[in-house]
């Protein structure tokens, strides 16, 4: 459940269980103070109705005694008999007789002298004529009559509001209360469990931020909230997976930096401890003749020209791994670009006796791509193809084919081959399949990885298929250009 469905939901019981409590409580409350039959009058919806039915039923008793036995209303006995079968504490009997009052209910007993009845037979304009109010007493004339001696006499039904505004004062005040703190508990029941609701997702946010202040990467938070907290936590799932993976990468990358450093300074080494070692032995005559000063020139030579690949491929992958390197990409056909590089390297390999196959399609493809920089990738295949090749006989096969959206290259050799476990490693700077660093097999170690970098900011892929005893092959794809564009 969402936290606005919650919390409208909780708004609604805020209301209506005061409401629902409060009018419990009032059944309740009616129930017990007016079980005795002391304010009954408060039962009812229309206490004036309730009177009138009261006066009309007090007035048929009354009427029946007056017809046989008038004079017993001049007996203070017989009255309270009557005023027992009333059955209200606030109501009661006046009886008079001509001008003087004889019997008035003991609520009027203080105030006799403040009672003001309507003459004998009087008429009022009031459309309830036999209903008058003096102050808190409402007063019912019920009948008039004679005495057998002919005197005049009248019966009043007499009603005390005093109590029953006081005892409806005191229920109200006993509601609102109840109200009140109906609402208070029900709010603050409601605004506790919302309140749970929503901490408990922001404490596990507050540990596991913590958790990541401390390094700690790996604390996962438990998601089981559907609502706008789930969302919050799988957005923070996603930023500590994320850190994590960019912790894990700087990891790599200081642990390669510190292997490339230490690569760097062993094939630097290697050449320039030759180096030394020849110079030293011209300095100290063992070159004593012209065929072993040509010997130790030429070695000398070539381990600078050594390093000076080494340095030359070691800062061209530099600046393209901080792709800070410029490619000039332009359209052109790959087929005749292929066919063209094919014919410039076969004096060179058959002196090498490398046999180099082409395969193609008859037509023109076009790419986009540096054409500089694929002969750097097609350069580098093929160098390394000599160099492992472990046999006399080499031959080194092309093949260019076109498929929907890209165009293919493989160049495969017949050499030793690679073993599966090494595969995956081969684009990685200064990885060797061959451990042992011979001078046949001396590379700067930099070639395949400058290799996949160039691939990759021609926007292909480049991978390698390869079996020991049968040969290698080096893939890679670039973007085929159409009439419509690039694709």
């Amino acid at each position: 459940m969402t936290i606005k469905k919650r919390l409208g939901l909780s708004y609604a019981a805020m209301l209506i269980i005061p409401i629902v409590l409060t009018t419990i409580a009032g059944m309740m409350l009616n129930s017990l103070f007016l079980s005795e039959g002391g304010y009954q009058i408060l039962k009812h919806k229309n206490p004036v109705e309730v009177l009138l039915d009261l006066s009309q039923r007090v007035s048929w008793m009354v009427n029946s005694q007056i017809l046989d036995h008038p004079d017993k209303f001049m007996e203070a006995s017989y009255i309270e008999k009557m005023q027992n079968e009333i059955g209200f504490k606030n109501a009661g009997l006046i009886v008079r007789k001509d001008n003087d009052i004889l019997y008035v209910p003991k609520f009027l007993e203080n105030k006799q002298a403040q009672i003001q009845l309507m003459p004998f037979k009087g008429i009022t304009t009031d459309e309830m004529n036999a209903l008058n109010k003096q102050q808190d007493i409402i007063y019912v004339r019920l009948q008039d009559f004679y005495f057998s001696d002919r005197s005049e006499g009248s019966v009043y039904l007499a009603f005390d509001t005093v109590p029953l505004e006081a005892e409806y004062f005191k229920l109200r005040s006993i509601f609102i209360i109840f109200a009140i703190l109906s609402m208070i508990i029900a709010n603050g029941i409601l605004t506790l469990l919302v309140y749970h609701s929503i901490m408990k997702p922001l404490k596990e946010l507050e540990h596991a931020s913590n958790a990541i202040k401390e390094g700690n990467f790996n604390y996962r938070i438990k998601n089981v909230f559907n609502d706008e907290f789930g969302a919050v936590i799988s957005s923070f799932e996603g930023m500590r997976e994320q850190l994590k993976k960019s912790l894990q990468v700087q990891h790599q990358y200081e642990e390669n930096r510190k292997i490339l450093l230490t690569h760097i300074s062993h094939d630097l080494k290697t050449p320039i401890t030759s180096i030394k070692g020849y110079i030293e032995g011209i300095r100290d005559g063992v070159a004593d003749t012209p065929e072993k000063m040509k010997k130790y020139i030429d070695t000398i030579y070539r381990k600078a020209g050594d390093m000076n690949e080494l340095i030359d491929n070691l800062f061209l992958f530099s600046k393209l791994d901080l792709q800070k390197y410029h490619f000039d990409f332009k359209i052109f056909d790959i087929v005749h670009y292929i066919k063209d590089m094919g014919e410039e390297l076969q004096f060179d390999l058959q002196k090498k006796a490398v046999v180099l196959d082409l395969e193609y399609p008859d037509k023109e493809i076009s790419v986009i791509g540096d054409g500089n920089n694929l002969r750097r990738v097609i350069l580098n295949i093929i160098d390394n193809a000599i160099k492992y090749a472990g046999q006399d006989q080499i031959h080194i096969f092309i093949r260019i084919k076109e498929l929907q959206d890209h165009v293919l290259l493989e160049f495969k050799d017949n050499g030793k081959g690679i073993s599966k476990e090494a595969q995956s490693y081969v684009f990685d700077e200064f990885y060797r399949a061959d451990p042992s660093r011979n001078m046949n097999t001396y590379g700067s170690g930099l070639g395949l990885a400058i290799i996949k970098k160039i691939i990759e900011e021609h926007g292909g892929k480049v991978w390698i298929e390869s079996e020991i005893h049968c040969g290698t092959s080096i893939f890679f794809t670039l973007r085929k250009v159409t009439k419509e564009g690039v694709i």
